[in-house]
């Protein structure tokens, strides 16, 4: 009855308050934006697929698109972030660069922090 109802209602408003939360994209600029969740999970791919093409394939990108993100991220920090060597038609192999990994690293730590700080600020100002 009435009783059920109330504890109900009670539930749902505790979960829809615990869903909240802030969600931070994480953007790298320089003279343009050139490294961010996409370019991470395009690396990440990378790193499994060892290939540009079927990296793209599994992100739902185009090959031409995730070659111009791999290509404004080397332009931007100024060294190699994919070692390709060329191939057949599949496009070759490829890898990430030690010099890209340790940057990737960093980001995802930055990402990281960022978003438990973002979580701490958010319930000092939303979570009274």
């Amino acid at each position: 009855g009435m009783e059920k109802q109330s504890e109900e209602r009670k539930n749902v408003q505790k979960c829809e308050a615990s869903s909240i939360h802030p969600r931070l994209k994480v953007q790298i600029t320089g003279t343009e934006p050139f490294f961010g969740p996409g370019v991470r999970t395009l690396l990440l791919h990378i790193c499994e697929e060892g290939s540009v093409r079927e990296a793209c394939e599994k992100m739902g990108l185009s090959y031409s698109k995730g070659r111009k993100l791999l290509e404004r991220a080397e332009r931007e920090l100024g060294y190699t972030v994919v070692e390709r060597s060329p191939g057949g038609k599949n496009g070759g192999s490829a890898q990430v660069s030690e010099a890209g990994m340790q940057f990737l690293e960093k980001y995802e730590r930055l990402e990281k922090e960022l978003s438990k700080a973002a979580e701490e600020k958010f319930w000092e100002i939303f979570g009274n």
